[in-house]
């Protein structure tokens, strides 16, 4: 794979996206269990995020 994957300058998170960055080697057994690691990371990062209002578009 020629991409990396982002970098959002927290490294749990970073982690988390390369892990599940490319998958091509990894057995399809695995898939889940990695995917569903870097979702309860950027879960837990999210977990005390205020919400903020987007801002009306002119309706």
């Amino acid at each position: 794979m020629s991409e990396q994957p982002p970098v959002t300058g927290r490294e749990d998170i970073d982690a988390a996206l390369r892990d599940v960055a490319d998958l091509s080697d990894v057995p399809a057994g695995e898939h889940v269990e990695r995917l569903t690691r870097a979702h309860e990371v950027v879960s837990n990062a999210l977990a005390n995020v205020p919400l903020v209002a987007l801002p009306d578009r002119g309706r």
